[in-house]
């Protein structure tokens, strides 16, 4: 396998799915909890900050592939004197303008011509666990779900069509309640009482969040009248801001936890 590295988790995680382990990852713990699975193997060399990598050990690395996502590139670049044998960083566009599953297919099979494996394995994975999962949704159909994650106990992101969530809700036949305007990575930024124009919509939320937020929302009185507040349903990390293996977990996740509602009881912060 060549030696490839990255700043970017989202090529990370792509990497990994299709049988690519990359020798270092920009910011490598805070991976661990962002993104989670596919995990990085132990073996993995911590570049430091995606936005300031260690130029040393970029250098003893002897990298022979360096992509990276938009939001990476310029700092990939400015360290191409460090990266020899590699000439050239490699942009990775899976989020850009258009068609945002289109974007995400096409991203993976250049990044898969680029080291020299096959796409289409990881690639049908997904479709298949698609399928599977919209199949097992069609009571959920008719209810429209608010995809958010917290980034205080006053504010959130929520995730339209032009997003992973969004994508993942249109493949499983799901509806996605938030239909206003969003940003390039598919996201709005609201503020908790806006939460209230959606009272037919079931909530849900992605880890991580700042560790104060249950506390804070358990006292907070314009929280508890909310309707969608009553059972929101609370999945575990998964990167939002992802690519394929990303598309996997949320697909499973969202559908299992759906799934096993009734059987949770109260939210589990």
């Amino acid at each position: 396998m060549p030696k490839v590295a990255t700043l970017d988790w989202t090529v990370a995680e792509t990497l990994l799915g299709l049988g690519v382990s990359p020798v270092a990852v920009g910011d490598k713990q805070s991976y661990q909890n962002w993104v989670s699975e596919p995990a990085l193997p132990q073996s993995v060399v911590d570049l430091g900050t995606r936005l300031q990598p260690n130029k040393e050990l970029l250098a003893q690395l002897e990298i022979e592939h360096f992509p990276n996502g938009d939001m990476y590139f310029a700092t990939a670049q400015a360290n191409l004197p460090y990266l020899s044998p590699v000439k050239a960083v490699e942009r990775m566009n899976f989020y850009q303008a258009g068609d945002f599953w289109q974007n995400q297919l096409n991203a993976t099979r250049q990044l898969a011509q680029n080291v020299g494996v096959d796409p289409q394995p990881l690639i049908s994975k997904t479709e298949t666990i698609f399928a599977a999962h919209k199949a097992q949704l069609a009571p959920f159909q008719p209810h429209p779900l608010l995809i958010v994650q917290f980034i205080d106990a006053r504010h959130l992101r929520v995730y339209g069509e032009q997003s992973l969530p969004g994508a993942v809700l249109s493949h499983l036949g799901l509806q996605n309640a938030w239909q206003q305007a969003v940003n390039l990575w598919g996201f709005s930024q609201i503020s908790l009482n806006q939460l209230a124009q959606f009272p037919n919509a079931k909530l849900v939320v992605i880890k991580p969040y700042p560790q104060n937020v249950p506390t804070e929302l358990a006292n907070n009185s314009l929280w508890k009248q909310l309707p969608l507040a009553k059972d929101p349903l609370i999945l575990p990390a998964i990167w939002t801001f992802g690519a394929l293996p990303s598309a996997q977990r949320l697909a499973v996740a969202l559908s299992q936890g759906l799934q096993n509602a009734h059987k949770q009881g109260e939210a589990q912060w």
